[in-house]
C-alpha cells in the first residue's frame, strides 16, 4: 500500500507492503459540521450545558468582556468561532471598546501581529484590542491560593473582566488528560510560577493522558475555574481523526467541555487487538509538527500501539527545532535515556518534561525521526535521523523479519489507541 502522511504543509509518501499493516488507525469519526459559524451561534442560543449566552449577558451586565482564544500551536479555528460571539455582543447593545481578547499563550512565546491576523482574521485586530498574555508580566494578578497551596496568579485583563469567555479545542493531552474547558484559564493566562507548581504533578498517579477523573493536575485546574476564576462560556471544538471539526460544544464551562470530551471517546480512540512491531506516525502536519516540544504529544499516544523493542517511526517537520529553551538546553546536556529520567525526577524543570518523556518511550522502543532538524540533534532528543523511507521500510524487514507487523497512525496527535 502507499502510506501517504502529513508533514508540515505538504506530505510524505512511501510503499509499505500490505502484508506488513495490521491496521491504519484511523478512527471511524464523524460528520464534518456544516457551518461553524452557524453552528456557534446556535450554541449560544441554546448551549450544550447552562444558560442561553443572551442571559448571561443580561444578568451579569458586564463593564469589561475578556474572550480567551489559543495560540497558533493550537489549530482551533477561531476565524469561524469567535465572529458570531462578537456579533451577538453588538447585538447585545455590549460596546467594542468594553471587550479585549487575550491570546491564552501559557508559558509559550508572545504571538506576531501576522500570526495574530493569521488565527483571528485581518479585521478583527482592526476593531477590538488584542493581547498576548505574558506569563512574566509584572502586573499578574492574585486571585488565592489552591488546595494544593498553588497561588493563583493571572493575567490582569481577565482577571478584571465582568465576563470571561473562552474559546478553545477539545483534544488529548498527555498530562492534563484533555486540553479545553479549564485549560484557557490555567495553563492559559496563569503566571509561570503557577504553571510550574501545577505541572510539576505530572509523575503523580493518576495523571496520564485521556484522563480527568482522579488526575491531580486537572482537579487543580477545575478548582482554579471554579473557586477564583469563572468562566461565563465556552465554545470548544472537537476533531475527528482526518481533521474534521465534528462537533462545537459551548455553554457551561465544564459541563459543556466534559460533553465535548464524551464526543472525543466515541470518535477517536482507537482500539487495537495487538501492538506492532513498527508504528508509523504523523503528528498531523502543521501546526501540530512545527516543533518537537509540540509534535511530541503524537510519540507519547503512538508509543501504546507498539511493543516492547518495536520501533517508532514518527514524521514532524520540526521547522521550529525542540520549540523550547529549557527543552533544548536539557537535550545538549547529552544526558542517557536513564540519566535523563532520573535528572528530571530529582529537579522538575518545566520544558524538560518533554525530553523526559521522550526517553521514557525510548527506553521501550526506537524513535526514527524523519524531520527538517540535523542528525545531531535528532540523537540529543532520543532519535535516529532518517532520510530515505524505502531504507527504513528495508530495515524493519531485517530487523523484525519479512512478516514484521506494523500500524500506520495518519493522525498521532489526535488518536489514543487502547488495547483491548
Amino acid at each position: 500500500m502507499e502510506v501517504k502522511l502529513k508533514w508540515g504543509h505538504d506530505a510524505v509518501a512511501f510503499d509499505l507492503p500490505d502484508r506488513n499493516v495490521i491496521g491504519v488507525l484511523e478512527p471511524e469519526g464523524g460528520e464534518p459540521v456544516a457551518d461553524l459559524w452557524e453552528a456557534t451561534w446556535d450554541l449560544l442560543e441554546t448551549p450544550t450545558a447552562g444558560e442561553p449566552f443572551a442571559d448571561i449577558v443580561e444578568r451579569v451586565a458586564p463593564k469589561k468582556i475578556a474572550i480567551i482564544v489559543n495560540d497558533m500551536t493550537r489549530s482551533t479555528p477561531t476565524q469561524e468561532l469567535l465572529p458570531p460571539i462578537l456579533k451577538k455582543l453588538d447585538l447585545l447593545d455590549v460596546a467594542r471598546e468594553s471587550v479585549v481578547i487575550v491570546v491564552a499563550t501559557g508559558t509559550h512565546r508572545a504571538m506576531t501581529a501576522e500570526e495574530i491576523d493569521r488565527i483571528l482574521g485581518p479585521d478583527i485586530p482592526k476593531t477590538y484590542r488584542v493581547v498576548n498574555h505574558d506569563c512574566d508580566a509584572p502586573d499578574l494578578v492574585s486571585l488565592g491560593t489552591l488546595s494544593t497551596g498553588n497561588e493563583l496568579r493571572i493575567c490582569r485583563e481577565v482577571a478584571e473582566a465582568d465576563m470571561r469567555i473562552a474559546i478553545g479545542e477539545v483534544l488529548l493531552h498527555y498530562y492534563a488528560g484533555f486540553a479545553g474547558g479549564r485549560k484557557s484559564i490555567l495553563p492559559g493566562v496563569a503566571a509561570r510560577e503557577t504553571v510550574m507548581s501545577n505541572h510539576k504533578m505530572m509523575t503523580r498517579p493518576g495523571v496520564d493522558i485521556g484522563v480527568v477523573r482522579g488526575n491531580p493536575l486537572s482537579d487543580e485546574m477545575i478548582e482554579a475555574v471554579e473557586r477564583f476564576c469563572p468562566l461565563h462560556f465556552i465554545v470548544n471544538c472537537v476533531s475527528d481523526s482526518r481533521k474534521n471539526i465534528i462537533r462545537v460544544v459551548g455553554g457551561h464551562w465544564k459541563d459543556a467541555w466534559l460533553e465535548g470530551i464524551r464526543t472525543f471517546r466515541e470518535k477517536n480512540f482507537a482500539p487495537l487487538d495487538r501492538q506492532a512491531d513498527v508504528v508509523f506516525v504523523s503528528a498531523g502536519g502543521y501546526p501540530k509538527d512545527i516543533n518537537m516540544y509540540q509534535a511530541h504529544k503524537a510519540i507519547h499516544m503512538a508509543s501504546r500501539a507498539v511493543r516492547d523493542g518495536g520501533t517508532i517511526v514518527f514524521f514532524a517537520e520540526l521547522e521550529e527545532g525542540y520549540g523550547h529553551k529549557t527543552f533544548q538546553e536539557w537535550a545538549q546536556r547529552g544526558y542517557t535515556v536513564d540519566e535523563t529520567i532520573a535528572a528530571f525526577e530529582a529537579d522538575f524543570r518545566f520544558g524538560a518534561h518533554k525530553l523526559y518523556y521522550l526517553a521514557k518511550v525510548a527506553k521501550r522502543a526506537t524513535i526514527l525521526l524523519y524531520a527538517n532538524v540535523d542528525a545531531a540533534d535528532a540523537t540529543k532528543m532520543f532519535c535516529a535521523k532518517v532520510t530515505d523511507l524505502g531504507a527504513v521500510v528495508r530495515e524493519m524487514a531485517e530487523k523484525y523479519g519479512p512478516d514484521f507487523t506494523s500500524i500506520v497512525i495518519p493522525q498521532g496527535g489526535i488518536v489514543l489507541p487502547v488495547t483491548n
